[in-house]
């Protein structure tokens, strides 16, 4: 009995031993997690105002290059050619052009370079050249879908015209847009798939100034309607400059006044109207979500300028005051919002915290998103840098 009585006293010790050896080891995993989410949450709403830099890599840039991102690699092009640059400031490709306006669009896996003006148009990916589009006529607009295929604005003696062609180059259709019936075209917008093109036109009729926004459709229900035009929709004593296809296939228009969300349907209609409470000072926008800023008057009286982001259906994300100079804004494609002047960058985050502020000694051309989401490229005069804000 005695015997069987030790053995329970040594079983009960040893898991009594258990639990408190385990319960102490819960209590550290707990701490570490707690240390991680203090750590998680500080991070998002912090303000960096430094930085540490991966790498650098010095280039004698010409006078209007221009950067744009592309996988996580930067393309840098000007007159004379394009360059795809890496992690580390290595070569993947270069294509050598001449163009006196060198132009820039990207979808999924392509990257158009077209000359404004001119009648070819590079396609390339992120191993090189994949065709090389010649249109008919110079070209004022061109856009890139995701197969490859180029959709290109061009216009010759006060006529405009509009052609698609495969990425070899192949002529898939073309139309004509005369100024007495249909306006002047202000821009085009081409839709990931290729199936679906939307121009922006500009008319003045009995007086009042008139945008039209017409939609082609070049599937194979669009081609049963003529000219493969499947709607129209106009907007009296309004300028729509700007198109741009989310990635759900809904279009966006930038209006001065107003901003319009078009669903994506073989007819698409009107599905969301956006008027700012002062005016639109800025646009920006990627694949996902697009904004604005602008000034405006606060129910208290104050004078504020303020920006606004929403996702690709049009429903608000973001609607946030703001203190920062700036002469140029964009979205990346992280959906952080860069502000720049010549020597001060701001990002801001799609929550509203700003992330980084900073004041350079030299100009700063351009800010890129990185691999992760506190690194970035910097673009600077003849230096290109990843870095770590910090």
């Amino acid at each position: 009995m005695q015997n069987m009585q030790d053995k329970l006293i040594d079983g009960f010790d040893k898991s009594r031993e258990f639990v408190l050896r385990h319960k102490k080891a819960s209590i550290c995993v707990g701490v570490v997690l707690l240390a991680l989410l203090i750590w998680v949450t500080v991070s998002r709403f912090y303000t960096y105002t430094d930085y540490t830099i991966k790498y650098e890599m010095t280039m004698e840039d010409s006078d209007g290059t221009a950067y744009e991102s592309f996988h996580n690699n930067v393309v840098k092009y000007n007159q004379d050619g394009a360059f795809l640059i890496g992690k580390n400031g290595e070569l993947i490709w270069n294509e050598a052009f001449d163009m006196a306006s060198p132009d820039f669009d990207k979808c999924g896996d392509y990257v158009a370079l077209y000359d404004r003006g001119g009648t070819k148009v590079y396609v390339m990916n992120d191993k090189g050249r994949k065709g090389v589009v010649n249109t008919s006529k110079p070209i004022l607009r061109a856009c890139v879908a995701d197969n490859g295929s180029v959709a290109a604005l061009m216009n010759q003696r006060d006529v405009s015209y509009l052609e698609l062609r495969d990425i070899e180059g192949e002529l898939i259709a073309s139309g004509e847009l005369h100024i007495e019936n249909s306006g002047i075209p202000v821009d085009i917008a081409f839709s990931e798939d290729g199936k679906k093109l939307s121009v922006s036109t500009v008319s003045v009729k009995s007086g009042m100034l008139e945008t039209v926004i017409y939609f082609y459709n070049f599937s194979s229900s669009g081609q049963k309607r003529e000219d493969n035009l499947v709607g129209a929709y106009s907007f009296t004593e309004m300028v729509m400059p700007q198109l741009k296809y989310m990635s759900n296939g809904n279009l966006v228009a930038f209006g001065d006044g107003e901003i319009a969300v078009f669903n994506d349907s073989f007819e698409p209609k009107l599905k969301k109207e956006i008027f700012p409470k002062g005016n639109i000072d800025s646009i920006f926008y990627n694949e996902d979500n697009f904004g604005y800023v602008g000034p405006e008057v606060t129910e208290d009286g104050r004078n504020v300028k303020k920006m606004y982001v929403f996702g690709k259906s049009g429903w608000k994300k973001l609607d946030k005051e703001i203190d920062d100079a700036y002469t140029t804004v964009y979205m990346l494609s992280n959906d952080d919002v860069v502000f720049l002047t010549d020597k001060t960058a701001v990002i801001h985050g799609i929550s509203g915290v700003k992330k980084f502020e900073y004041e350079f000694e030299n100009d700063i051309v351009k800010i890129l998103e990185g691999n992760g989401g506190r690194d970035y490229i910097f673009v600077q005069d003849g230096v290109t840098r990843e870095v770590r804000i910090r």
